[in-house]
């Protein structure tokens, strides 16, 4: 199972996570985060250039655990990278490399979903390139939308989407975004599984701002102890079993919530609950984007 779990990154660049009590952990805790993950058969890592230093951290820690041979890392253009400037992508694409150590990029995400409409403009020529100079083995865009999504995944380039989902945000799988991909025979990767640690997050310590997730958070609760399942285990297996074909994108903190999450992937209960208790969720709490400034 632990092949289709892919460590995220962002936190290891930037304090980032509602959830977040530690900020940007240091080098040495870096280390023990990767080594445990990689330890428990985790080799794909998802970074981006907008990740504060997360591909330079990233690049140190996989030299000094003697790794970087063996991992298969996915990075994303900068959302701000002018991408007609065909000279200004392949020279971030190069600098990737060079932060990270590693002779090529198992996948390149855009971004930005936004970022599709330089694609006929000489982005997908740049990419095509640097494919072929086998510094990238996959393209791929990152997705706010279910219906920018779907467009996308027709263009026979495109090898690979990102998107959120997660036990209250099916907003993709609904609009059939899982069902083209494997039609089209494209990988999704699922990120924002714990939306980003809210779906973790102790209900006496949700922020007043965010205090219209409890109802949910409490429903969730409820579903998993009537399961005698931990929340995080709900979570984590939910995705496990409802998305068998797609890889899933998480953080940690430290070496303990890396155990922990492998352990609640891999477990094999079975799921079953009526999911329309978990509909028509608010986009204000499914979109961080639109969550109130902490």
């Amino acid at each position: 199972m632990t092949n289709r779990l892919v460590f995220g990154t962002v936190q290891l660049g930037m304090a980032y996570g509602i959830s977040n009590k530690i900020g940007k952990p240091d080098i040495n805790s870096v280390c023990d985060l990767v080594k445990t993950a990689f330890d428990q058969g985790i080799t794909r890592f998802d970074t981006a250039q907008a990740y504060g230093d997360s591909e330079e951290v990233l690049g140190r820690v996989f030299d000094r655990l003697k790794v970087g041979a063996q991992v298969k890392v996915y990075s994303k253009l900068h959302p701000k990278l002018d991408c007609c400037n065909q000279e200004s992508v392949q020279k971030s694409v190069d600098d990737s490399l060079f932060k990270l150590g590693v002779e090529r990029l198992e996948g390149l995400f855009l971004h930005h979903e936004d970022q599709m409409r330089f694609w006929d403009k000489g982005l997908s020529a740049v990419l095509r390139n640097l494919c072929i100079q086998g510094k990238i083995k996959s393209i791929g865009a990152s997705f706010y939308t279910p219906q920018k999504a779907l467009v996308t995944l027709e263009k026979d380039a495109i090898d690979m989407i990102q998107v959120p989902a997660n036990i209250l945000d099916r907003r993709f799988e609904d609009a059939g975004v899982f069902q083209k991909a494997q039609e089209r025979n494209k990988k999704v990767f699922v990120r924002s599984i714990f939306l980003q640690g809210l779906l973790l997050m102790p209900l006496d310590g949700v922020p007043e701002s965010m205090k219209q997730a409890l109802p949910f958070l409490q429903q969730i609760d409820q579903t998993a102890h009537a399961m005698k399942l931990t929340r995080q285990e709900l979570v984590l297996g939910y995705a496990a079993q409802e998305w068998p074909g797609s890889f899933v994108v998480f953080g940690a903190e430290d070496s303990r919530q890396v155990l922990d999450n492998v352990r609640a992937f891999s477990s094999k209960a079975v799921f079953k609950f009526d999911k329309n208790i978990f509909k028509n969720i608010p986009e204000n709490i499914l979109n961080p984007m639109l969550w109130p400034k902490l």
